[in-house]
């Protein structure tokens, strides 16, 4: 849900705003003062949205060999596996 909220820029600022926001390819000015407010109050998320953590890990598990992927043949492997492994799996 998004709240809305009115702030005063002056007109230089408004002016720069706009032009950032066809430079680096925002959809409005609001999107770039979002983008703008994640990065002072959650300063280490990245351009996708993610902790750097967190995308070294995607990156580093792409690079992992397919031969340590697991193929589940049926509906009964996977309840078999997580069955096996309920410890590490949160409920939702």
């Amino acid at each position: 849900m998004l709240t809305t909220i009115n702030i005063s820029l002056p007109k230089d600022m408004y002016n720069d705003a706009k032009r950032a926001l066809i430079a680096k390819r925002y959809s409005s000015v609001s999107e770039l003062i979002r983008d703008a407010l994640r990065k002072t109050l959650y300063g280490r998320i990245t351009q996708n949205g993610f902790t750097n953590e967190f995308e070294d890990y995607v990156l580093e598990s792409s690079r992992d060999s397919e031969k340590k992927d697991l193929v589940f043949e049926s509906e009964k492997d996977l309840e078999e596996y997580f069955n096996g492994k309920n410890k590490t799996v949160r409920k939702l």
